[in-house]
């Protein structure tokens, strides 16, 4: 049977899954668009000498940052952070948790930063109206895109620096992700 305090934290984490799911479809989707999309464009370039207007723009500054930034929590839930162990594990078990709790607070922080001068950005670029050279398409919701995906990769990360004693944080696991 489980405590009572570990409920609220797996009602949430459940609910972070399924946001995390909806995000890593649409980065899924935009590598699949992607892909489409230049390959036609590629095609249709060399084989009928009429490319597609704006296909490079629209992969540069909006399939890409979705396929990237959308799917950061996954990649992080499936290990593929870096991380550097090799004179962690050879510390004590006492300093290393506690090396693994700054390690954990100072990427949380660093992600959050990085989220915070995204914001930033974007909201210059929605105030300046920027858009696409070749296509009258605005800017600013890809760059709303990257502030997103850190913003739940850092939900995560808080997530999993309660874990970070009993072994469980996903930055510190290695070998297979847990299913």
């Amino acid at each position: 049977m489980m405590q009572e305090s570990s409920l609220p934290l797996e009602r949430t984490e459940r609910w972070f899954l399924r946001i995390e799911s909806a995000l890593m479809f649409v980065s899924l989707a935009a590598t699949f668009v992607m892909m489409v999309l230049t390959t036609v464009d590629a095609v249709s370039r060399y084989a009928l000498n009429a490319p597609i207007t704006g296909a490079y723009e629209v992969t540069e500054k909006y399939l890409m940052i979705a396929m990237v930034f959308l799917g950061l929590s996954c990649a992080y839930r499936g290990g593929a952070l870096i991380r550097v162990t090799f004179a962690v594990n050879r510390l004590p078990d006492g300093i290393r948790v506690w090396v693994d709790h700054l390690v954990q607070v100072l990427t949380l922080a660093f992600f959050a930063l990085l989220a915070v001068a995204t914001v930033g950005q974007g909201l210059r670029v929605l105030e300046n109206g920027t858009a696409l050279s070749t296509l009258e398409v605005p800017l600013w919701p890809a760059n709303f895109l990257v502030p997103l995906g850190l913003a739940f990769l850092c939900a995560i990360l808080a997530i999993d620096l309660a874990r970070v004693r009993s072994g469980g944080s996903r930055l510190f696991q290695e070998g297979e992700p847990e299913s």
